[in-house]
């Protein structure tokens, strides 16, 4: 069997299309909106300049043909020679850097200029200083548009945002100085209010303070983004919108809070493709992926529909998806000689073969070929490296117990059989490793030491173990315990999973968990609490703690009426109210809608911030694609608007890379960079020199 024993028949809890804000949509409509089209030129043709960083982000939300069908002639990146186009104006969509304003003002600064005139747009606020520098230029003159966007995000999903600074881990980490991680600190506040200035909102601000000293990197964070908004307020008398909601609430925590996350496999559909499948030489951190050349991303409808289910699961619906079509097409039934029943993940190759014996069918081709590989290639390596016997293994450990609800007794038992499996790879091994010494709270150092030699490891891998004391995990054993494991069970690892499993005592067997899949990540305990207003202030305070009144909560419940089974009956004068003394007034007005999929004839069109605040949840580096997840799991089941956001998002094979080298301090920056196809300053000149040699390659003329 491939994932347990409790496969379920049914596809529940799936994520169909919720009532929810789409970050994409909304970052779409003030590209497309706000600066491509406000630019309407007496010529009628214009271009677009992007810089390598706006450039990622326009590539999030829109298509090149969508710009280009607005009259644009041709996208031209900044830094390569652009052929000159004196009779037309240019759109430059830029990062307010030194680098991209000095650009702008030498295309400017030519006896005759590049482009008929400027329009510039900055994806962020500008510094005084660069002001400053635009006009005292000569380029003053030929700018008719300045325009700070307020949109440095990456907005990868719905309900997804990040701030595309993958190496921000060793910086927040490992600081070379003070200076250098308030300049981080700093970057990233800024980035965060371009999100909270598109939507408008203007939170209540929480963060999660394990020691009480309020003096951790997010309390720094808490307090400088509160700064931000306080001021961007001051010279913007229409922020935020006036509504009639509440105030949203964001909560900042960093990756100490769940180290367990970025270690465990985790056995959805994209998180599992993003594992295994692009565990090298991955660039992203979006919610797209890429096998054997053919692309899935948010274009894709069977990738937004499945992203977020069960392998298992998302396997069932291709298939049943596949067998509908055969069973409609008479020819694709004959082509399979009239077995069209086979059941379950068999059917894959299967599926693959008929496929490419089936060329008129170029429709259902493309839409369903790029998916049967996937998962051919995800099970084959599941199969492979033994995953059902590591992840079990994590599974365990992660949560304090067994498939069977029965607490782990001898862990180091369980472990040996995986760390000694020639099938299993050394970063599985790895992993299960770091999971045990977290689990375990520590353990001596020699037996760590046996354990890397029963593992194989060499002490370059070693290493990132090693340096998961930057992030407050205890390698040896005997060492105090921290104030969040004294005093707030809850959310440590078994403690958060006691919760866990009394909620499950309370659910139908078919509701169970996959066996494989039944750590609930830390950050989605966090967030249910703050839905129910019971997150403790003293692990995470606020900058400015709003009334009850301000969160939507009343002293007590208003008398109800309730309904029986005689029909309604007035409320007991004795008891008439709720016997919580703290109540959302958002809980009586809560319409109940089934998990999952709506029913037939119902439309999700319910507005989900009637049910309480906005909740956004900010991740100091890094989150995985189980914590994205979440996002959209308390949307459905709790009926409320959540976001969820990073400064990136890893797979675990980039988090352990980047953990190697986090001990080297600054040198890591080079060593990593070349991870996420990012350029340092000191290769970023050579790009200049060969600027003859790729000018053009990757761009979009139109003819006109």
């Amino acid at each position: 069997m491939f994932f347990g024993r409790r496969e379920s028949e049914q596809l529940n809890g799936k994520f169909s299309s919720m009532p929810c804000v789409s970050l994409k949509d909304m970052l779409r409509k003030r590209v497309m909106d706000d600066m491509i089209k406000a630019v309407q030129p007496a010529s009628k043709w214009k271009l677009l300049v992007v810089d390598s960083r706006a450039a990622k982000l326009l590539n999030s939300v829109v298509k090149t043909h969508e710009i280009l069908e607005q009259n644009v002639t041709v996208i031209e990146e900044m830094a390569l020679k652009r052929q000159p186009f004196p009779n037309y104006e240019a759109i430059y969509f830029v990062s307010p850097t030194v680098k991209s304003v000095d650009r702008i003002i030498a295309d400017f600064a030519q006896e005759k200029p590049i482009y008929a005139a400027a329009h510039i747009f900055f994806t962020a606020s500008l510094d005084d200083t660069l002001f400053d520098r635009i006009k005292k230029s000569g380029v003053i003159k030929n700018i008719k548009t300045l325009k700070e966007m307020n949109i440095d995000f990456v907005a990868s999903e719905q309900q997804i945002f990040t701030l595309d600074h993958p190496l921000s881990l060793l910086n927040l980490y490992k600081p070379s100085s003070q200076s250098e991680l308030s300049d981080v600190i700093k970057g990233i506040s800024k980035r965060i209010l371009s999100v909270l200035i598109t939507l408008e909102d203007y939170p209540h601000i929480r963060y999660f303070d394990p020691t009480g000293t309020n003096d951790g990197i997010c309390a720094r964070l808490a307090v400088q983004l509160q700064k931000d908004l306080d001021d961007h307020k001051a010279i913007d008398d229409t922020f935020p919108a006036q509504t009639d909601y509440k105030r949203p609430v964001f909560i900042i925590v960093d990756r100490t809070i769940d180290m367990m996350a970025p270690f465990l496999h985790e056995f959805t559909y994209q998180a599992m493709v993003h594992d295994l499948i692009q565990a090298r030489g991955e660039k992203g951190g979006d919610s797209s992926a890429s096998v054997s050349g053919q692309n899935v991303d948010e274009n894709d409808p069977i990738w937004i529909l499945i992203r977020h289910w069960h392998f298992a699961e998302a396997v069932d619906y291709i298939r049943n998806a596949f067998q509908k079509f055969i069973s409609e097409n008479k020819a694709a039934a004959q082509a399979l000689g009239g077995d069209s029943n086979s059941q379950g993940l068999d059917s894959l190759k299967q599926m693959k073969d008929t496929l490419s014996s089936l060329p008129q069918f170029q429709a259902m081709k493309s839409k369903f070929s790029v998916h049967i590989n996937i998962c051919q290639e995800c099970k084959s390596l599941f199969e492979r490296r033994r995953l059902d016997l590591v992840a079990g293994v994590q599974q365990d450990l992660a949560t304090g117990e067994t498939s069977e609800g029965k607490a782990v007794k001898n862990a180091m038992l369980d472990l040996i059989p995986v760390l000694d499996n020639k099938n299993t790879t050394p970063y599985d091994k790895l992993r299960a490793l770091i999971i045990y010494v977290i689990a375990m709270d520590g353990i001596q150092d020699m037996e760590r030491k046996r354990l890397l030699e029963t593992a194989k490891i060499q002490n370059e891998e070693s290493q990132a173990l090693t340096n998961l004391a930057f992030f407050n995990v205890q390698l040896s054993a005997g060492q105090p315990k921290t104030r969040v494991q004294k005093q707030f069970d809850r959310y440590t690892y078994w403690g958060s999973h006691k919760v866990e499993r009394k909620k499950r005592k309370k659910k139908a067997d078919d509701a169970m968990p996959y066996d494989l899949s039944r750590y609930v990540p830390l950050l989605k305990r966090v967030c249910e609490d703050q839905i129910m207003n019971s997150l403790p202030k003293e692990l995470f305070p606020w900058i400015k703690e709003p009334s009850n009144e301000e969160l939507g909560i009343v002293s007590s419940a208003p008398k109800m009426f309730r309904f029986t089974a005689n029909g309604l009956v007035a409320p007991d004068p004795n008891h008439p109210y709720s016997l919580r003394t703290t109540r959302a007034s958002w809980v009586g007005q809560r319409v109940q809608k089934s998990k999952g999929k709506p029913m037939d004839g119902e439309k999700e069109e319910m507005d989900l911030r009637r049910n309480g605040p906005r909740v956004y949840m900010f991740a100091l580096g890094g989150l995985t694609y189980s914590e994205t997840r979440s996002a959209y799991e308390l949307t459905r089941d709790e009926q409320r608007e959540v976001f969820f956001g990073s400064t990136f998002i890893y797979s675990p094979s980039q988090f352990i890379d980047l953990l190697k080298h986090v001990h080297e301090g600054e040198s890591a920056k080079q060593t990593c960079a070349g991870l996420f196809g990012l350029v340092t300053q000191t290769e970023e000149q050579p790009v200049e020199d060969k600027k003859e040699k790729v000018e053009k390659k990757g761009l979009f003329q139109k003819k006109k």
